[in-house]
Formats: structure tokens, sequence, C-alpha cells
């Protein structure tokens, strides 16, 4: 399935395109604060976003990769991502998420991720996910707390390129017919 555009009160949550790239490199992909807990080092050069760019839009159309750039409704502004993926190393569904710092602290992982869950559920059929975080980024995991996710073991957490190891937290939900 084509990664689908889905919509909140207050987001709309599409497949990225090429000419986002100066929006998503300005937004966050440059900031070392954003990237501090993140798989990913920040980009120093444009060119590795269009680069990543690419990469994303090659996965658009695979069944096991939903990338997501979140952008407010009215103002069109692209604030964050989020992603929906398969993770071998893991035998289950993922979930990942990353704002620009202009647009912590409003909720949007949350509801974006949310939206997400129950595009999950109801058109691909998933019933169980994982998501990690650095125990050094409470707020990452208040955000995976308040869509249902619950702790399961601490883990080994790599950042930027694996160059970084902090301590992790690994925790799954499991959707049922009265969650969404």
């Amino acid at each position: 399935m084509k990664t689908p555009v889905l919509e909140t009160d207050r987001l709309r949550l599409r497949p990225f395109r090429r000419e986002d790239a100066r929006a998503v490199f300005d937004g966050w992909e440059q900031d070392p604060d954003v990237a501090r807990y993140m798989f990913w080092t920040s980009h120093h050069d444009i060119r590795k976003t269009e680069a990543w760019l690419g990469f994303e839009l090659g996965q658009i159309g695979k069944p096991d990769w939903y990338r997501f750039a979140v952008e407010e409704n009215g103002s069109h502004t692209l604030v964050g991502t989020v992603l929906l993926y398969y993770e071998t190393e893991l035998a289950c569904w993922e979930v990942g998420y990353n704002f620009a710092k202009a647009h912590w602290g409003r909720g949007y992982a949350t509801e974006a991720m949310a939206e997400v869950l129950a595009f999950a559920k109801a058109e691909l059929g998933i019933s169980q996910l994982a998501g990690r975080y650095a125990k050094e980024n409470p707020a990452s995991g208040r955000v995976l707390e308040k869509l249902g996710f619950r702790f399961e073991k601490e883990i080994p957490y790599f950042c930027n390129d694996g160059t970084v190891l902090r301590q992790g937290v690994l925790c799954r939900l499991t959707l049922n017919e009265t969650e969404t």
C-alpha cells in the first residue's frame, strides 16, 4: 500500500516530496538538539537531506515502510515526521518520530502517532508494535506512554549513526478491538 494522506484536527500527514528538502533541513535535520537522541546525525549540508529524501521517496510504495511528513493544517508548515515500519531486529512493527524544536511541547507527536496507529490497525491489520527511546529523553517516553505503549525492558540505545551509546527503553503496544 502506498503511504496515504492522513488528517487530524491540527495536522496533515502525507508522503514527502522532493521540494520538502529545504523545510526539512531548516526545520530539524540540521539541528543537533533534534538529532541528539536519534539514530541519525544532524545534517550539515542540504545535500545530505536531499539524499535522505531520495531514499524516503523510494520507500513510498513499499508495504513495510510508512514515513509521513507532518504539516500544520492551514499554514501547511512542515513541523516533523513520523514513521511506521517493520523492524526485522524486533520482528514486529515499530514507530518513530521527530519534530522541529520550534514545535516541541504542542502535542503534535502524540496526535500524529495516534492517527498512524489507527491507520496501522484499520488498514494494515497490525496488532503489535514497538517503540524505543533514550532514557535521557523522557519527553519521547511520555509520547509512547500517552499512546498506550508499556515498558518492556531497558536496552542499549545507539544514537548518531552508532557513535553514541545511551541507556534506552523498549516499549510495546497491543492494539485490540477496544483501542484505536
